[in-house]
Order: C-alpha cells, then sequence, then structure tokens
C-alpha cells in the first residue's frame, strides 16, 4: 500500500506540507527518493516541475522564504514528483486569499486538463468548487447531491454559498422545465423522465435545506 501511495496518489494538503528545513527543490524531490529514482532523473524532473508551476526562480529558497501561494505551488509540484495518475486535494486554497487561490486553482485546471490527471478536491469555498466538472456535495460521509457546475466569468464577483445554492436551483428548474419538454414531445421514455426528474428534484431539496440551515427560505 505505501508502494501504491508513492506511485499512484499524490497529496496537497491544506496545512502546506513542506518540510521546512529543505529548499523547494529539495522538497519537490523527496517523493522520488522514496522510490529510488537516481540523482540526475530527480534534478530533471525538479526542473520541469518547478518550471511547470512558474517558479524556477525560487529553487533554492525554502518555505519561509516563500508566499503562501508559492509554498502551495512547490507542494503541488511535489505531489507531481512520481508522476501519480490521481491528486487528492484536502482544501488546497483553504489558506490562501482570493489571488493565490485563484493561481492554485488554475495550476490544479491545468494538471487536469494538460496532463490528463484525475483531481479530487475536498473544499468549502463554492467558487473554487464551481472550477471543477462535478461537484458532490456530502455530509456526514453520506452523498447527498451532485451537479455540473456551469461557467463562472472571469473577473466574476465570487459567489457566497447562498448566491451558488440559489443558482443552482434555478439551474435545476431550467433542466426540468426542459425535461418535461423533452417528454411531452416524445423524446424521452417515461421511465427516463420519471428518473431524471426525480433525481434533480431531490438535489433541488437538498440544496433547499442547505439553505433553510442557512436562514434562507426558497419556495
Amino acid at each position: 500500500m505505501v508502494d501504491y501511495r508513492r506511485r499512484v496518489v499524490g497529496h496537497v494538503f491544506q496545512t502546506i506540507n513542506l518540510v521546512p528545513t529543505l529548499s523547494a527543490a529539495e522538497n519537490v524531490g523527496l517523493a522520488m527518493i522514496a522510490l529510488g529514482r537516481s540523482g540526475g532523473e530527480r534534478k530533471k524532473r525538479v526542473a520541469e516541475l518547478l518550471d511547470r508551476v512558474g517558479l524556477t526562480n525560487r529553487a533554492s529558497h525554502k518555505p519561509e522564504e516563500l508566499n503562501g501561494g508559492e509554498q502551495q505551488r512547490v507542494a503541488l509540484a511535489a505531489a507531481l514528483a512520481n508522476d501519480p495518475e490521481l491528486i487528492l486535494a484536502d482544501e488546497p486554497t483553504g489558506e490562501l486569499d482570493t489571488m493565490n487561490s485563484k493561481i492554485v486553482v488554475d495550476y490544479l485546471k491545468k494538471v487536469n486538463q494538460k496532463l490528463g490527471k484525475t483531481i479530487i478536491m475536498v473544499t468549502h469555498d463554492p467558487t473554487v468548487a464551481r472550477s471543477c466538472n462535478r461537484i458532490i456535495r456530502i455530509e456526514d460521509g453520506v452523498i447527498k447531491a451532485e451537479t455540473t457546475p456551469t461557467t463562472v466569468s472571469e473577473g466574476a464577483t465570487p459567489l457566497t454559498i447562498i448566491d451558488y445554492l440559489k443558482n443552482e436551483i434555478a439551474e435545476i428548474d431550467t433542466q426540468i422545465v426542459q425535461l418535461e419538454a423533452d417528454f411531452k414531445a416524445d423524446k424521452m421514455t417515461s421511465d427516463s423522465y420519471v428518473t431524471a426528474k426525480l433525481k434533480r428534484s431531490q438535489t433541488r431539496e437538498s440544496f433547499k435545506e442547505e439553505l433553510h440551515k442557512l436562514g434562507v427560505t426558497v419556495t
């Protein structure tokens, strides 16, 4: 299992998990030492990864000499060191300001889109969540809802969780209306219609419950 985690899974943490006495380059190369990779191979890979996250000129700096966003980008490079298939990101923007959060999320998107890595990210920030392809809301270990986010335009004002939930409910209402139109036009079977409508209605109800907890009532 240890070998599997080293080879297949990369980790990015909320509390930036870098060794304080090592430089950025040394932190990135650390995981490769565990797999017994040669010094030459490590040096080449570290240079490539630091360039990819835009920190080539910070390679010799220790974590305390980097800002929060830079530290998290070093952590992301370290997570990619052994070229894993999966990245698990636990609140990777939780300790960052808005600007650095956007930088880190943009890098995660590039890792997904350009390197083909699967990324599973935990976040309480709705704006960060909307950068993903799928949003799954979990409560007490149980999946309560799943939705596909709409695109947030560049420069848009970050949404509050209330705005996000209201927008999702409005989107679900639109989808239900379209489902009814497709069913009446014989574009789908009754079973498909009932299943699709039930799924969306359950998701809508889950979002309503969440809004209710926040003191907002939606009909």
